[in-house]
């Protein structure tokens, strides 16, 4: 399992029509060793000739409210990357995916969601940033114990990308 960076964005979330205030949004998470991701020209080589690209998740904000009637969550969250080209690329463009998930619904499949993402560079660019907007509306009883409505987010890695990703970590703490 992969460890979570905490980062709380939702304090506040508003209800329409209600006198009495509305539970605390969910929390969203961002995991730590999935925020970022390095793309490798096929073949052994692991330097820094051989990147295509590498694309980070920089920051991310979200609204929350309650429906009338409390039973969903409303989120609207941005999440911005930075996306580099690295040497070995030709194309000028890099396809990436990203998801949100909710833990509380797995397996269900409205417990993840994946979302794709292009950049494409043009001319002798070599740095993107990108702004992508998600919705989520999250079901909740009369009374939810919110903790169990988390929210995770994160790049989606191959085992072998994450495998780098936690190699890249650990390297950056022995120093």
């Amino acid at each position: 399992m992969l460890a979570a960076l905490v980062v709380p964005l939702l304090a506040g979330c508003g209800a329409l029509g209600s006198k009495k205030p509305p539970p605390r949004c969910p929390e969203i998470f961002l995991l730590k060793n999935a925020n970022s991701v390095t793309y490798f020209k096929p073949g052994p080589g692991r330097d820094i000739t051989d990147v295509l690209a590498t694309i980070r998740i920089v920051d991310f904000r979200g609204e929350c409210q309650y429906n009338r009637k409390r039973t969903k969550a409303l989120i609207a969250l941005n999440v911005a990357f930075d996306v580099r080209r690295g040497p070995a690329d030709r194309s000028k463009t890099t396809d990436f995916r990203y998801f949100v998930a909710i833990p509380k619904f797995h397996p269900s499949p409205q417990g993840k969601s994946v979302f794709p993402l292009r950049a494409k560079f043009e001319g002798n660019q070599t740095r993107l940033s990108i702004l992508d907007e998600v919705r989520l509306e999250i079901p909740m009883p009369p009374f939810p114990k919110v903790d169990e409505y988390s929210v995770y987010m994160g790049i989606q890695l191959t085992p072998q990308q994450l495998e780098y990703n936690r190699l890249q970590a650990n390297r950056k703490r022995r120093r």
